[in-house]
């Protein structure tokens, strides 16, 4: 059971009825997609469904006031749920509203603002699939052994609080060797390629234009942040401002902890426009996996972003 998953549920069928109830023509599309993030909706007790309505009810209302082409049209526009497969190729968008004419996006977070979580492991050419530049033979070669260490662990279901017992250290012979050997990749990278940077931010915010629905549940408020990165939002309503990507690389480095000691497993990279991101890899699971994964967060972003929030 997740609550992300169904804050999407309830973000799809908050959009259906709005736009029924302001005129409009609307239809889910009752695929598996949308029966998955259902289940997941009606596993909630009553009152914690009721939340989550309420706060994809407000994210509604405001994009319905920026977007004209939700307002004006006489079609019927269909709400889709974005299978996972998505995510993989760059696009972030969970909720999909669309006809022959448009598409707006929704990308649904419950408690948190990751932007990604990606996964690094030697299978897995970052370059190729976060920028469409394929990394060298050498960075293979160098993530190589790691890998194959923890594939062993894999096998014989090792967990990870465990490893001390085998003589190896998970910040020492794993975190920080793969980090140095990612980051030292990534700067070839960009002395190779120079058009990295906006393709590894779009990579990572989402290659689709989209709204951003952030659901602080504490606080109990919803914020909707407009990530217009090729102008496809608020298309007639002039109310979006277009935001701009990256064009270069500030600073790549290890993050400095707030008592002024080195970070074992987290990377900053800063780039021009105001875009400064956090790597911090770690594992997703208490056994020892054949992956790892990146947790991408936001430190800044552009100051021109479209940022709504409200109670519920």
């Amino acid at each position: 059971m997740s609550k992300g998953k169904a804050f999407e549920y309830t973000t799809a069928v908050s959009f259906c009825q709005y736009l029924r109830n302001n005129g409009g023509r609307a239809q889910i599309i009752n695929d598996n997609n949308f029966k998955n993030v259902e289940k997941d909706f009606l596993a909630l007790h009553p009152e914690e469904q009721l939340d989550l309505i309420n706060a994809a009810v407000v994210g509604c209302r405001e994009v319905y006031k920026l977007e004209a082409v939700l307002q004006n049209t006489s079609d019927v526009i269909n709400i889709s749920i974005a299978p996972d497969s998505f995510g993989i190729k760059g696009d972030v968008r969970d909720v999909i509203l669309w006809n022959d004419n448009f598409e707006i996006g929704i990308s649904c977070k419950h408690n948190h603002t990751a932007l990604k979580h990606q996964r690094l492991s030697n299978k897995i050419d970052f370059g190729l699939i976060w920028a469409r530049h394929p990394v060298s033979q050498n960075y293979w070669q160098s993530i190589n052994p790691i890998f194959t260490m923890l594939s062993d662990f894999n096998k014989n279901k090792v967990n990870w609080k465990d490893l001390a017992n085998y003589g190896v250290s998970k910040e020492n012979d794993v975190y920080i060797p793969l980090l140095t050997h990612f980051l030292n990749e990534f700067n070839l990278l960009d002395r190779t390629y120079p058009d990295l940077a906006p393709k590894f931010m779009e990579y990572l915010v989402g290659r689709k234009d989209f709204y951003k629905f952030v659901m602080d549940e504490r606080h109990r408020n919803l914020t909707v942040y407009a990530y217009n990165l090729h102008g496809n939002l608020g298309v007639g309503s002039g109310l979006v401002p277009t935001i701009s990507l990256p064009t270069r690389f500030i600073n790549k480095s290890w993050k400095v902890k707030n008592d002024g000691t080195t970070s074992n497993n987290t990377l900053i990279i800063e780039m021009d426009n105001n875009w400064t991101v956090a790597l911090r890899l770690h594992s997703a699971s208490s056994t020892v996996e054949n992956s790892l994964k990146f947790d991408s967060q936001p430190i800044s972003i552009p100051n021109n972003i479209l940022t709504i929030s409200n109670p519920y």
